[in-house]
């Protein structure tokens, strides 16, 4: 039996509605590639489309990139092929700093739909919105022969606010997107072509954010940006917007992520010292530990710069979790460079290390220099040992607290069956426990160290 035309109008926009499309992320790099991506999946949410797992196949996919290296740009590339061959159909929206810098290249690959740069990249809902229509003119997203493509060689350089929050950040310690770009330039960064200037988020936006977080339950936030010690917005820096932050009952932890050493105050080492909600960790990335290397990175320190910083902030705060980047192979390091490298990092207290091989990147200022580049090899074997001098500092620092009792934070079961967590000083913290502690701020006695964990016993 046939309806007639209008009860088959009727039943296509029903089942137009009762189907929603549907959405996915994939995020590459950062934090702040993180926190990006849960507001725009907020504002999918918001536009009517179904925001569902990276797993599951979409009607839509952003893929959020990152540019750090061109190793990131190659797995992004990487991914766009598998996405596409397990569902040629979908839709592929790219953003980030690969679409950024990369738009070219990103252009010749076969099956991207959309390439959103930096200014564009939080629009994406409403790009996506304007191309499928709304209400009962809304149409399914299909597949294009060449890539819609918004793009703008400038960055915009203006305070900012998030249009969107990270509502499907699911994360026990959401991060917080304050700042973005950098006016550095050193000369290995490719970060000032892909986020542009140094820019604030404005403060009450911020503020506006974190009290619906905490309304949602969250004890710890995690202040997130590319160079979060230049925060400025209506006259307000960084630790304003801390001391701010803390008025907030409820909220128990807040973090800073990484931070140039030479952008944090002395104010702010001393509120450190005194606050109860103030994390007791610094991530100050130092990328070499010879004077030579670091004028030929454009680093704004010295080696005895950065030696004396790191020992007046943990002589001040003697329980502080201090962590660094190492950049091993740069351009002209001879074997005395690394050796200065190595010889800074044993004279300090880090917690841990993050270490990693330098990467030639197109657009670099270094790459237009005539400094000889390392042997791979050699980047490789230095890479090993400040890898095992990172394992045995974590070690050390995590058995100074064995007998000891710490707050933790949980926030997931591992594979071991122990359920995780982090200390306010950034010690990760393992217990035997039949019961969900997700979420869960609880007092931990620490009882032994394995394999990178502190153990231990809730009390």
């Amino acid at each position: 039996m046939t309806g007639t035309p209008l009860t088959e109008t009727l039943i296509a926009i029903q089942s137009r509605y009762s189907t929603p499309q549907t959405v996915s992320f994939h995020t590459l790099g950062c934090r702040l590639n993180q926190s990006e991506s849960g507001a725009l999946a907020g504002g999918f949410d918001a536009a009517g489309f179904e925001v569902i797992r990276s797993a599951q196949p979409a009607d839509l996919c952003i893929i959020n990139t990152c540019s750090v290296t061109a190793q990131a740009e190659s797995r992004c590339r990487a991914l766009i092929r598998r996405i596409l061959k397990k569902k040629p159909d979908t839709f592929i929206a790219v953003t980030g700093c690969y679409a950024q810098i990369g738009i070219d290249a990103l252009r010749q690959i076969p099956g991207i739909d959309l390439i959103a740069g930096t200014d564009h990249k939080m629009s994406l809902p409403t790009l996506v919105q304007a191309i499928v229509g709304q209400g009962a003119d809304a149409a399914r997203l299909q597949k294009r022969s060449e890539p819609l493509v918004f793009h703008s060689p400038q960055i915009n350089r203006n305070e900012f606010t998030v249009p969107n929050l990270s509502v499907f950040d699911h994360a026990t310690r959401p991060n917080i997107k304050i700042q973005d770009g950098c006016d550095f330039f050193c000369t290995f960064c490719i970060i000032p072509y892909t986020r542009g200037r140094s820019r604030s988020r404005a403060f009450d936006d911020i503020l506006l954010e974190v009290s619906i977080w905490v309304a949602r339950g969250h004890q710890e936030i995690v202040l997130t940006g590319v160079n979060l010690g230049e925060y400025e917005s209506s006259e307000k820096n960084l630790l304003d917007l801390i001391q701010a932050l803390e008025a907030f009952e409820g909220l128990e932890r807040i973090r800073i992520s990484s931070i140039e050493p030479t952008t944090i105050s002395n104010d702010l080492i001393e509120w450190m010292k005194t606050s109860t909600k103030l994390c007791s960790f610094l991530h100050l990335p130092l990328q070499s530990g010879s004077d030579k290397t670091l004028r030929h990175m454009d680093r704004r320190y010295s080696r005895q710069d950065y030696i004396d910083f790191a020992r007046e902030a943990k002589e001040k705060i003697p329980k502080l979790g201090l962590g660094t980047d190492v950049m091993v192979g740069f351009p002209g390091e001879d074997e005395t460079a690394f050796e200065e490298t190595v010889s800074l990092v044993q004279s300090l207290p880090f917690s841990y290390l993050h270490v990693f091989p330098y990467s030639r990147r197109k657009g670099t200022r270094v790459t237009r220099s005539d400094l000889p580049p390392v042997n791979p090899a050699t980047i490789k074997q230095r890479t090993k040992v400040l890898c095992a001098l990172s394992d045995t500092m974590r070690e050390t620092f995590y058995r100074r607290y064995i007998g000891q009792k710490v707050s933790v934070l949980f926030e997931t079961q591992n594979e071991a069956g122990l359920f995780t967590g982090l200390t306010d000083n950034y010690i990760r913290v393992g217990v035997k426990t039949n019961q969900d502690l997700s979420g869960h701020m609880l007092p931990v006695q620490i009882q032994a160290v394995h394999n990178g964990l502190a153990m231990g016993e809730c009390i």
